[in-house]
């Protein structure tokens, strides 16, 4: 269950020509929800920004009362967030320029010494960024990105503090942890490509609208890195473990790590599984479990599958523990600390972290432990990629080919991530019984082995709904039905094949709450490729000691693969 930190070299190589080879992969309790409001963001404040005497300056000459121009200001921000909010369901329109134009209204006379990052902070960015786009992020003028990283921010936002309630920050924490796990499925490293363009790296927004993710031996870690963007929206630095196992020689990657309170929380995101404390009920610091060897120990499945990260090995690291920091470049732009400023009530969105003030939080917590932050390559290899390299972009696109404006999908999904649920559910169920249906321009029939692809994500994503409102017995209804729906997934064969693992794990954990451990065990014991079968079987083993004497239930058999694909290359593998 090791990860290599193999990044340095091969994004160079990625970056330069994107080329990764298909792969065949066909061989390998939610704490409750009390009632409340939610509490606020814990990151630091910024300073509020330069330039009020040169605004105020101008809009007195002008003879504008500072009523008027707040309430100009107000309505353009305001527009800002709703172009930016509706960009998802106006793919036509030019929600993104406009909206880049609107902020570099509102941020007009501003002063530019507001634009500079810190010494520090810029030390750590040219450590890893070439110097043209550090200046870029300093820049006072507002691009299109800028509007996209808002997008994303946005999403992130409305997911975590939606999920997380109210509570002490671990619960929340662990809330937006299992929902991540509940909601995104993973699938092999290759299997969301095609002959002869592989798969793409996917960045965080790309993992939830598509509900599957990658996490595999090397470089990918796309549950983790949307995992640390759920957190950043809590307002809590999160980051990914290092260490150099004694006779490495280079670091692994392991886990994530949350600071709550200065102590770090360790959640496997490859598993699915927060790392247990002592007691086996919470989530152990790194400090637990570098102190007592039975917190890790636990974690190994004897003569079935390793999990490779001991005490031992992390207390005679020789790098001593690392943290990797996301690296989306645009987190760091003091543009985005301007903007952050202004966001309140419900516009209120987490865009800006300072990486130096990371930095520091991450040393005082490890204390003597404390190896390097650094920033992880991952999240600044996609974003290049995806601004210069059109095979990235293409395959990106193939991986999200269901969610195109064209098909009606698309639009249900962001209902659902955004926790419009039950018109989420409306749109889901029209879908599945449409009859005669017709492209979201309203004249072109459905072709009808995209109405059969629509009906298998209507089936299952009916299911995540129904699973996100505590109803059981719906979920169960629907995830039953997406496994009598859906062959076993293998080469040549659909993307949506692979739900199939992701409603065999949502069943378990339903039979798990209703008593069922037999029945739970057997669902987790079943084929999964991915590296979340360790944390399937962790649980199996733990439900199999709760009722050792029971039957092993017999659960029923995968459907027979058609013997011809009539889905288009672009949903197939």
């Amino acid at each position: 269950m090791k990860w290599c930190s193999r990044l340095g070299a091969e994004v160079l190589g990625l970056a330069a020509g994107f080329a990764l080879a298909g792969c065949d992969y066909s061989s390998r309790n939610l704490p409750a929800m009390p009632e409340g409001t939610f509490s606020s963001p814990r990151l630091p404040v910024a300073e509020p920004r330069g330039g009020g005497t040169k605004v105020a300056a101008s809009v007195k000459a002008a003879g504008i009362s500072g009523e008027e121009r707040t309430a100009e200001r107000l309505a353009i921000l305001d527009n800002v967030m709703k172009l930016i909010a509706n960009a998802a369901s106006n793919p036509e329109g030019n929600n993104f320029g406009n909206a880049t134009k609107n902020l570099n209204q509102f941020f007009a006379g501003t002063a530019k010494s507001a634009y500079g990052l810190s010494p520090e902070a810029r030390e750590m960015l040219l450590a890893k960024l070439p110097k043209e786009k550090v200046d870029e992020l300093e820049a006072p003028e507002w691009i299109r990105p800028d509007a996209r990283h808002l997008e994303d921010c946005m999403l992130y936002h409305a997911v975590a503090v939606r999920v997380a309630g109210v509570g002490d920050d671990l619960t929340r924490v662990r809330r937006v942890f299992d929902w991540m796990v509940e909601q995104v499925q993973l699938v092999p490293a290759g299997s969301l490509g095609s002959p002869g363009l592989g798969q793409a790296f996917a960045r965080p927004y790309d993992v939830l609208v598509r509900g599957m993710a990658t996490e595999a031996e090397g470089i990918w870690a796309e549950r983790g890195w949307l995992f640390l963007s759920l957190c950043r929206q809590l307002g809590l630095d999160a980051g990914v473990v290092t260490y150099t196992p004694p006779g490495g020689k280079e670091p692994v990657v392991w886990c994530v790590a949350v600071l709550i309170d200065k102590k770090p929380y360790l959640f496997d995101t490859r598993i699915g599984l927060p790392i247990a404390d002592a007691k086996g009920d919470g989530v152990s610091t790194l400090a637990e479990a570098m102190t007592d060897p039975l917190i890790l120990d636990r974690m190994e499945l004897p003569g079935q599958s390793p999990y490779g990260t001991s005490r031992a090995a992390l207390v005679g690291s020789a790098s001593k523990i690392g943290i990797l920091l996301d690296s989306s470049p645009r987190y760091f732009s003091p543009r985005m600390r301007l903007l952050q400023q202004d966001l309140v009530g419900k516009n209120l969105t987490i865009l800006y972290r300072d990486p130096a003030e990371q930095r520091d939080r991450w040393a005082e917590a490890l204390g003597d432990q404390f190896g390097k932050v650094a920033l992880w390559d991952l999240p600044i290899l996609v974003e290049t990629l995806l601004f210069t390299n059109p095979d990235f972009v293409k395959s990106t696109k193939q991986s999200l080919f269901l969610f195109e404006p064209s098909f009606p999908l698309r639009y249900a999904r962001m209902r659902e991530l955004r926790g419009e649920t039950w018109e989420a559910v409306q749109d889901y169920v029209a879908m599945r019984f449409a009859e005669k249906s017709l492209l979201m321009d309203k004249k072109t029939p459905m072709p009808k082995e995209i109405q059969e692809a629509l009906d298998v994500y209507a089936t299952y994503f009916l299911g995540m709904c129904h699973l996100e409102q505590k109803d059981a017995r719906q979920a169960q209804f629907f995830f039953e039905k997406t496994l009598k729906m859906l062959p076993e997934p293998g080469g040549g064969r659909p993307f949506f094949n692979m739900y199939r693992w992701g409603a065999q794990t949502n069943l378990a954990r339903l039979e798990a709450a209703k008593g069922k451990y037999a029945k739970a065990a057997a669902y987790y014991s079943q084929n999964d490729p991915t590296t979340q079968r360790h944390g399937n079987m962790l649980k199996a083993r733990e439900l199999v000691w709760r009722d050792p004497m029971a039957p092993a239930p017999v659960l029923p058999k995968a459907p027979p693969q058609p013997g011809e694909v009539l889905l288009p290359a672009a949903v197939a593998r």
